[in-house]
């Protein structure tokens, strides 16, 4: 399982990569906006297993890919594995549109992670004005080390 892990987020990494190398569309101040305030909120309530919150920013697909039991699993999985996000610890280190999807990534402190967390988000492009969260990810040494299930 650990391997598979490994492999996903070297995948990810490689992934990552090759879009913010391609030259893609500068991602707007608007959506970077609310991608910020809209991380913030989904990394607080993880820490906090506040579905309510965690929810709110999700578009429809995300909403049925996460359902409340497989993020209260989550994140027990991210605050046991390496510890608690630190508010207001995240810092931008990336973006890019690809196939109409913003992806923003970012470092993030967590409480028992040494390291900075990676924490990439996936924005929808406005669907009725309103942005929502469509995907995100969680890379860190110790991540790798462990595995979720």
């Amino acid at each position: 399982m650990r391997k598979k892990i490994l492999i996903l987020a070297v995948l990810l990494s490689i992934s990552i990569t090759a879009l913010m190398a391609s030259g893609c569309t500068t991602v707007s101040e608007e959506a970077i906006s609310f991608a910020d305030k809209a991380a913030e909120n989904a990394l607080i309530a993880l820490n906090n297993g506040d579905y309510e919150n965690y929810k709110k920013d999700l578009d429809d697909k995300m909403l049925e890919a996460v359902p409340e039991e497989e993020f209260i699993k989550f994140s027990s999985y991210l605050n046991n594995t390496i510890g608690k996000y630190e508010a207001g610890s995240k810092k931008i280190s990336g973006s890019t549109i690809q196939n109409g999807m913003i992806v923003i990534i970012y470092g993030a402190d967590y409480t028992g992670e040494a390291n900075k967390v990676t924490v990439t988000m996936v924005i929808s492009e406005p669907d009725e004005g309103n942005y929502k969260i469509s995907g995100s990810w969680f890379d860190s040494p110790i991540l790798r080390e462990s595995s979720y299930q």
